[in-house]
């Protein structure tokens, strides 16, 4: 029996990766190798820049490809996974064609997402950071790279697709601005309201367009009753309410109203920083919460094991910013506000009430 070159096992690993993400055990029994070894050509392929990790914890360590094109590295099954890249890699080939220019990715997402929507196609679509997207992505300066390594066919209604991709260019509205394209998905599907909440929210926040803060706040509670309430929710809804108690807090003090321009500036941004680390985590649970309704059975276990990883990586950094914007509260003064002749007399009537008692 020949025994394999380095260069030869290396080229194996690489191979049964295309498949999708796999543990070290896993390619040992693949490659009739010893874990330790195929360890250790892992860790020479990482550090090539070949492969990436995508869990470690004490013996079970997960890798995919650095070029693999699905989100957070997850398995999908084979048809979801060649007709998701040749939807994409047609979108860009096509938008170039037409209007004589590179597709960024938000419109090539936003498009595929319309054409899946509007012609009943067997695509899986989840929901994420930015809006609706597909469980894949391509690189539109570079997706021929991937779609040649891996093999990439027509699936069998692939006129049909080329046809609505010509139609949703043509006839769909796209303008290829990034931020249009998502404010556009969220006016158009009835599920989208909590992001266009958000982009409210951080558009407000940003720059000087800030001037209402009460705006700010109705916003941030508006959100807040969007938020699911189911138990997968539960944590996410919990430290939503602190930090709804934190903001108008901090926006209700002496030191914010009283301060200067810097000082204001300085609340905002930590503000904005809870905010943003809230919505990475709520949107990574949209995601894996439609990513499940495509799992097969085979992949489930794997498929939990990458979402806990990315959910607690996401739940410590919310901790994080939390803490840190509670430490402005405890450091604040609540502002004493001049209460109008209604608010008086309210408080009047309560007072008698609580005298009577």
């Amino acid at each position: 029996m020949v025994r394999k070159t380095f260069k030869r096992i290396k080229e194996e690993i690489l191979l049964h990766l295309k498949k999708g993400p796999l543990s070290t055990k896993k390619l040992s029994e693949l490659l009739k190798s010893n874990w330790s070894t195929i360890n250790n050509y892992l860790e020479e392929l990482k550090q090539e820049g070949k492969v990436r990790e995508i869990y470690a914890r004490e013996n079970l360590k997960v890798y995919v490809r650095s070029d693999y094109p699905v989100f957070y590295g997850l398995p999908l099954n084979k048809n979801n996974f060649n007709d998701s890249l040749f939807l994409l890699s047609k979108i860009i080939e096509k938008w170039k064609e037409k209007k004589k220019e590179t597709i960024n990715k938000t419109t090539m997402q936003k498009i595929a997402v319309n054409v899946i929507k509007n012609n009943s196609l067997d695509i899986p679509i989840v929901r994420f950071h930015y809006g609706k997207v597909l469980t894949t992505s391509l690189e539109p300066e570079r997706f021929q790279e991937t779609i040649q390594t891996y093999k990439i066919t027509e699936p069998k209604d692939s006129n049909k697709i080329l046809k609505a991709i010509d139609n949703e260019i043509e006839n769909g509205g796209h303008c290829n601005i990034a931020w249009k394209e998502k404010k556009k998905q969220y006016k158009e599907y009835t599920d989208m309201k909590i992001f266009d909440l958000s982009d409210n929210v951080s558009y407000f926040l940003s720059g000087d367009k800030i001037k209402n803060y009460q705006k700010i706040l109705d916003l941030f509670y508006s959100l807040f009753l969007e938020i699911p309430t189911k138990e997968r929710y539960s944590y996410l809804f919990k430290k939503y309410h602190d930090f709804l108690s934190a903001v108008g807090f901090i926006l209700n003090s002496k030191e914010f109203n009283k301060g200067n321009e810097e000082d204001k500036k300085n609340y905002i941004k930590e503000i904005l920083d809870t905010f943003n680390s809230l919505w990475q985590a709520l949107t990574t649970e949209f995601f894996f919460e439609d990513f499940e309704k495509t799992i097969t059975k085979e992949f489930q276990e794997l498929e939990k094991t990458i979402r806990d990883s990315r959910i607690k990586t996401y739940y410590f950094e919310v901790e994080d910013k939390l803490n840190n914007l509670l430490e402005y509260k405890r450091s604040l003064t609540p502002l004493r506000k001049k209460l109008g002749e209604g608010e008086k007399k309210i408080i009047e009537i309560l007072l008698e009430g609580a005298n009577e008692e």
